[in-house]
């Protein structure tokens, strides 16, 4: 049975910790290590971690002596990582006990594969399903002209960023983050899974076996399970744009993720669609205002 190695970055995690870290151990693949990295937490989070290893050979935690932050935590469970299928995990999200066997299943079938993954469904801080995000099973292929079109085109809204929470090849993993290193940046979830997509052919099964958490680590303003998750998606959908003031970091993002590929001049033509955009950030802050004032300077 192939081996996986999944890591955990945390940082005061202790309000969904558990609920993840049980979903990680009951998958139906058992050759598994769960390696957690805690960020210096100040909560509850070493108590539980050590609960987990005390009792279960497969969990391995590592505390750090100091706050690294997100993304290079992310980046140090990611060195740490040994065999030939690597699986990042958030604090908060929850995976089908099946999500595992199904995605290695396909990168066993298929050799070419970079990532295989799921169909996403979205929680909020009680359990409950949002939304079913099946738009990304579209995504499902090997890089090419068309591949990286269609990612591009897609909302992201749709669960695209998610790709990143996929089962790797471990190698594929390494090569992504050199192409694109996550920082504190906008999109950079986004931006990533754009450089897995351009560089590696990728599976996502159309059952929704992979649970992202909204009002958790990532979206903290999403809260409890209100009506506020499903309007933002709502509104999110119509909008179906980038934020247009943040169109060079976003454009900058784009050409990183794709250095080294041939498809930067495709992408250059499919960002520079800037009426759309322009026009919704001008409505959203009342344009017929801001052109009187134009008019009358």
């Amino acid at each position: 049975m192939p081996h996986l190695f999944i890591g955990l970055p945390v940082y005061n995690g202790e309000r969904f910790l558990r609920e993840a870290i049980d979903s990680l151990l009951a998958q139906s693949h058992k050759n598994l290590t769960l390696y957690i990295s805690d960020d210096a937490s100040t909560d509850k989070t070493q108590n539980i971690c050590t609960q987990y290893a005390a009792r279960d050979s497969r969990v391995i935690y590592y505390r750090q002596p100091h706050n690294l932050g997100m993304f290079p935590n992310f980046k140090f469970v990611l060195d740490a990582a040994v065999g030939d299928y690597f699986m990042w995990a958030a604090q908060d999200d929850v995976r089908d006990p099946n999500y595992v066997a199904t995605c290695i299943e396909a990168l066993e079938k298929h050799k070419t594969l970079g990532l295989a993954t799921t169909a996403a469904a979205l929680i909020d801080t009680f359990g409950r399903v949002l939304a079913i995000e099946t738009e990304m099973v579209r995504l499902s292929g090997a890089p090419g002209v068309l591949q990286t079109a269609r990612y591009i085109m897609q909302f992201e809204g749709l669960g695209k960023c998610n790709l990143m929470y996929g089962v790797f090849r471990t190698s594929a993993a390494h090569a992504v983050w050199r192409a694109y290193p996550q920082r504190k940046v906008w999109g950079q979830d986004y931006l990533f899974s754009l450089a897995l997509i351009s560089r590696f052919a990728v599976h996502i099964d159309q059952a929704p076996l992979f649970k992202k958490r909204l009002g958790g680590y990532s979206s903290p303003q999403l809260l409890l399970g209100s009506a506020a998750p499903v309007q933002m998606l709502t509104q999110a959908q119509r909008r179906n744009t980038f934020p247009f003031k943040r169109f060079a970091p976003y454009f900058a993002g784009h050409m990183e993720a794709l250095r080294g590929t041939p498809y930067q001049p495709l992408v250059l033509l499919l960002l520079l669609r800037l009426p759309r955009s322009l026009y919704v950030y001008l409505a959203e802050r009342n344009y017929k205002k801001f052109i009187r004032r134009l008019l009358t300077r």
